[in-house]
């Protein structure tokens, strides 16, 4: 079946009006062009968490767990690793078209094309699967500012973001295509630091912790971690920290299998250490 001939609620996505009101894509790393990169405040929070399915809750101005020196608040619905998957392609996306410099912003995208990036089966419940991700990163308000110890006290009161993640997102009825507009001021949130993705390895994972764990060990040096501080930080339903110890363990396993990390241990202490690939030696 065709991409045009699939059932879409047309109704549900807006129509691409006739002027699009001028808008920039956000400044993104040269890098973004040929990798996604991802702002390491996305992967050293819990923005980006566990939510079980058909269990995603609604959160009001939530305070965020944060490794890094930010405070973040969010309101919307929660947002999961395939959230995440989908704002760092259309983020891809926008680098890779901002040559054509478009006044209006635009990203142009097929279903088909989106879900192949992400190794997603194309189809309906595909399809419905991306514009509903679609909708909770256009519907949310992600709010960013400087921790309480940065060197200067006044930027503790200072914000770095306000908005959402997607601005909008749009349908051309006669060409079959679909848009998005990437949030401007993403770029305020990659100077604070961003990290490129070994994105093919990040597909391999099935597990949503195993995501998780592979954005923080990719953008972060390799500290011991307390099972439980990864535990709240990667926003786990688990009640009980002797199960999520085991899906922990499984998490890490299936890093060490895709080479992304070379090894770990959890001590006497409960902490997590984990440790790099060996380096190969050349002749």
């Amino acid at each position: 079946m065709m991409e045009g001939q699939l059932e879409l609620r047309r109704e549900q996505i807006p129509e691409l009006p006739s002027i699009v009101e001028p808008y920039e894509i956000p400044r993104l790393p040269e890098a973004a062009q040929k990798n996604h990169v991802a702002p390491n405040t996305f992967l050293q929070s819990a923005m980006f968490g566990m939510v079980q399915r058909g269990h995603r809750k609604y959160l009001e101005k939530r305070k965020i767990f944060s490794f890094r020196n930010v405070t973040i608040f969010f309101t919307g619905g929660a947002l999961d690793q395939g959230d995440l998957d989908v704002i760092l392609h259309a983020m891809h996306l926008a680098a890779q078209q901002s040559a054509s410099k478009q006044v209006n912003g635009l990203v142009e995208f097929s279903v088909r094309g989106f879900l192949k990036a992400l190794n997603k089966q194309p189809g309906k419940s595909g399809q419905d699967w991306l514009f509903n991700s679609i909708r909770r990163l256009c519907a949310c308000l992600v709010e960013v500012r400087y921790g309480e110890n940065v060197r200067q006290p006044v930027l503790s009161k200072m914000g770095i973001y306000g908005g959402p993640l997607i601005y909008d997102f749009y349908h051309d009825s006669v060409k079959n295509r679909f848009f998005l507009r990437v949030n401007a001021d993403l770029g305020s949130l990659l100077d604070l630091g961003w990290t490129s993705m070994e994105w093919r390895k990040r597909l391999c994972l099935k597990n949503s912790l195993a995501k998780w764990l592979h954005g923080l060990y990719s953008s972060a040096d390799l500290y011991p971690l307390k099972t439980e501080t990864i535990c709240q930080m990667s926003r786990s339903t688990c009640k009980e920290l002797f199960k999520f110890r085991q899906q922990l363990k499984k998490a890490l396993n299936d890093l060490v299998e895709i080479g992304a990390i070379g090894s770990w241990i959890i001590d006497d202490e409960d902490k997590v250490h984990v440790f790099p690939q060996a380096q190969k030696n050349v002749a």
